[in-house]
């Protein structure tokens, strides 16, 4: 039955991700639709594209767990999946810094 540990904790994620993610593509469908209704360089133009980073930011967060738990389903071992979890994770959190600061 532990065999089958890994791949209901990536069901869960996917049922999680997906369910914190309907807010993410509503807000990429209304900023693709608000590109195609104003001008570059309006104000209102400027502000609908800062939601693309939190659209980012979850898809960061659904690929960081999914590699973690595809990391303990091919070696067996959830303890160092996490130990090595953590230069994905500082990787992560660098690409986020820089799109915090951009938008």
């Amino acid at each position: 039955m532990t065999s089958f540990t890994p791949l209901l904790a990536a069901l869960a994620v996917l049922a999680v991700g997906t369910l914190l993610g309907v807010y993410q593509v509503r807000k990429m469908i209304i900023v693709a639709e608000a590109r195609h209704e104003l001008r570059q360089g309006s104000a209102g133009f400027l502000r609908s594209l800062a939601g693309w980073s939190i659209i980012i930011f979850w898809l960061m967060t659904v690929w960081f767990c999914g590699t973690v738990i595809g990391d303990w389903y091919a070696t067996g071992d959830f303890e160092g999946a996490a130990d090595r979890s953590w230069l994905r994770l500082r990787i992560l959190l660098e690409i986020a810094a820089a799109l915090a600061d951009a938008d």
